[in-house]
């Protein structure tokens, strides 16, 4: 296993990868209760903010056997509004995944608009996405992706926040040095609960403990 730079071109592969692994998550399976359409927030959606990342923004790639079997994406997502789409490509990703998943349409789009405004204001560096393919799960690519990023967050002396929606994630990343710092039962009226989590920088000057 090897962590990359991530490729625009590569957009395709590294979102169907987020697809398997988000496949049961709680608010995933929440908002698209039909798994034969759940893949299709991040096919759509995820891709295309893929392809479009923002120079502000960092996408890492964890590689095994020439195929993507993780991802991590970072974001400053107050360098414009969370899920701000001003890129054509998005929009037009945000219309057709709109029409794709017909009525789920009200249940995703709340969910996205819930957890912008969960996002702490004063976060500096967002862990948007980070995921391992279910067939490479248990192995360290987490783990690995996480560190990898971890460090570039210490370089540049960030505090970094991140969502989670199961416990078993919350128990993960406490090992990283993340602690809970919001726990909301519902992000919204009947939606599964989420974690808002965070982890100071280690950077003391140009000296990383």
């Amino acid at each position: 296993m090897r962590i990359t730079n991530f490729k625009p071109r590569q957009s395709k592969q590294a979102a169907a990868v987020a697809a398997a692994a988000f496949a049961d998550d709680p608010i995933w399976s929440h908002v698209v209760p039909d798994p034969q359409r759940r893949h299709l927030p991040h096919t759509i959606l995820l891709r295309a903010q893929l392809r479009t990342i923002a120079p502000s923004d960092d996408a890492r790639l964890a590689e095994h056997e020439g195929r993507i079997v993780g991802l991590a994406f970072w974001s400053n997502v107050w360098d414009g509004e969370p899920h701000d789409l001003p890129d054509g490509r998005r929009f037009r990703a945000m219309r057709r995944l709109a029409r794709s998943v017909g009525d789920d349409w009200p249940r995703l789009s709340n969910m996205y608009i819930s957890i912008g405004r969960s996002i702490p204001r004063d976060v500096e560096w967002f862990l948007a996405t980070l995921v391992v393919h279910p067939e490479h799960q248990g192995a360290g690519i987490g783990s690995a992706l996480l560190r990898d990023g971890l460090k570039q967050a210490d370089r540049r002396g960030h505090t970094v926040i991140l969502q989670t929606s199961t416990p078993e994630n919350v128990r993960f990343y406490e090992r990283h040095g993340f602690e809970v710092i919001e726990a909301l039962d519902e992000l919204y009226r009947g939606a599964p609960p989420l974690w808002t989590m965070r982890r100071p920088s280690t950077a003391v000057g140009n000296r990383i403990l």
